[in-house]
């Protein structure tokens, strides 16, 4: 099965490509499924589709600002401070449609809202499609399949408005699909399939929530002693950051997570099962201990245990994003929970557990980034010949076809890699994996794409492997090849960046750096 990276990036593609997807339910939100659409892309198949699998009642979603610009006031009796945003008044467009119920009419109605050109002027109230205010924070503040469509058009670089309809159950009619009809459903009509946990997990990687309140260095008795502190606006919640030595040179650092259980430590003794932890640390050549500051918030007696649990994933997605700014990306976890190392996998940090410290932890923990025979970080196989697209742009790419059935849990994006050739070299790589769906949507296979910075040989027809060791961002739909360029030119400079602060040998460039190359 795919992961949650990896269906937001097929639902993303879809999306782009003006195809609807099924919103299943999960644990976090809507407990009924829905058909979600780009509502610039609806068009009266489209949204005949979803007319066909809902009771008919086609919402829209629409952010606050653009509700305020074309007049959409709520619907009577609405409570505009409710959790998850409130309806509004029942729109039709006024010119180019009937009577304003065909999915011909509904359709362009949807493209009208969608249309930054449109101004309130342009539509008659009540009318047949509903807009639906979403919440500002998007899917982070409130789970919804309003949320949730707000957000995957805009990380697919599509307009803010989507269409979205619940999907009837076909085994009661009465009743709305559950998540297994949902997922039956998305197989059946060949459609993608996400769920609001899956986007919530996507968004804390990709988005940056976490910045940094102060940083000082002191001297102490494990030397320079690099302290910073964190905020999280998606959680609230706050964190100090000790650096011992030079984590982010190191390939797999030592990292505790203390999480403080005394809301006022400052007057009390010394905690010393931390300091063994720091004096351990810095023993066996660096790392860093990130400590999780308590809060003194009712929170932990009136929340539920299920929003609870949300709490605890969502700190977990804050260790990440710091651990990243730190930038270490596969660190050993000292003492830590086996839901943190989850967690840090899911999100694209290739965590493992110490066996120094854990004996029960496995060498080979699954990482989100897939395994060989050789590596779990690394992708075998023969380069192809592909359709020239990195070359037109000039970044030509060693191509190699992804099987996903091998590779399931492998996460689309942009990674910092190296590959590895046949007489032993290990050359420096920019490597993108997905379906190019700036080009093709999702039609395409899917592919990993490896430029080889400073390098110009022929591989076609021979073994490489790919090493993936930093993953720099998700896989993005593009309006333009000039957009396109721009990305990858960023990206390329990332990497560069990350592997001149790399001091390991083995992630060496043999050549000077160079301002271009990237992969598709």
């Amino acid at each position: 099965m795919a992961s949650s990276m990896t269906r937001v990036q097929q639902s993303l593609s879809d999306l782009a490509a003006g195809r609807p997807i099924v919103l299943a339910p999960g644990p976090t939100g809507d407990p009924d499924g829905y058909l979600l659409l780009a509502a610039e892309k609806a068009w009266p198949a489209s949204v005949a589709f979803l007319v066909q699998h809902s009771s008919g009642f086609i919402c829209a979603a629409v952010t606050r600002r653009e509700c305020t610009r074309l007049d959409l006031p709520p619907m009577a009796g609405t409570d505009r401070q409710q959790s998850g945003g409130w309806y509004a008044v029942a729109v039709d467009a006024i010119d180019g449609v009937g009577t304003g119920i065909s999915a011909s009419d509904r359709a362009h109605t949807l493209r009208q809202l969608a249309s930054p050109a449109s101004t309130a002027r342009q539509f008659t109230r009540p009318g047949h499609i509903i807009p639906h205010c979403v919440d500002d924070g998007g899917v982070l503040a409130y789970p919804g399949p309003a949320e949730v469509i707000t957000d995957l058009n805009r990380a697919a670089g599509l307009r803010r408005v989507g269409a979205f309809a619940a999907l009837v159950s076909e085994k009661d009619p009465t009743q709305n699909a559950r998540a297994h009809e949902c997922r039956q459903f998305a197989k059946v009509h060949r459609l993608n399939w996400v769920t609001a946990d899956d986007l919530i997990l996507y968004r804390r990687a990709v988005d940056l929530h976490v910045r940094t309140t102060f940083t000082v260095t002191h001297a102490g008795p494990y030397g320079d002693l690099r302290t910073s502190g964190f905020h999280s606006d998606a959680t609230g919640f706050d964190y100090v950051a000790y650096r011992i030595g030079e984590p982010h040179t190191i390939d797999t650092p030592l990292v505790h997570v203390h999480r403080e259980s005394n809301y006022a430590p400052h007057a009390s003794p010394v905690d010393q099962g931390l300091q063994d932890m720091f004096a351990f640390v810095a023993s066996h050549g660096g790392g860093a201990i990130v400590v999780e500051r308590n809060m003194n918030d009712i929170d932990s007696f009136t929340l539920t245990p299920d929003e609870r649990d949300r709490k605890r994933v969502g700190r977990n997605a804050d260790i990440a994003q710091i651990l990243r700014e730190l930038g270490i990306t596969a660190p050993r976890l000292l003492a830590s929970p086996a839901d943190l190392h989850v967690a840090l996998c899911d999100l694209g940090i290739a965590a493992v557990l110490d066996p120094a410290n854990d004996p029960a932890a496995a060498p080979t923990t699954k990482s989100p980034m897939g395994s060989t025979s050789t590596s779990i970080h690394s992708v075998r196989g023969v380069v192809t010949h592909g359709d020239q697209r990195g070359r037109e742009l000039g970044f030509p790419t060693a191509n190699l076809v992804v099987d996903e059935d091998v590779y399931t849990e492998l996460v689309d994006g942009v990674w910092a890699g190296r590959c590895v050739l046949p007489d032993g070299r290990s050359v420096m790589s920019a490597v993108s994996i997905g379906r190019r769906s700036t080009f093709y949507g999702r039609v395409g296979p899917r592919l990993l794409e490896a430029h080889l910075l400073d390098f110009q040989e022929d591989l076609y027809g021979r073994e490489i492997t790919v090493q993936l060791d930093h993953w720099i961002r998700g896989q993005a739909t593009f309006a333009s090849k000039e957009e396109l360029i721009a990305a990858l030119d960023s990206d390329v400079r990332n990497i560069r960046a990350l592997a001149r602060n790399a001091r390991s040998p083995e992630h060496q460039s043999s050549t000077a750096p160079d301002e271009n190359g990237a992969p598709e």
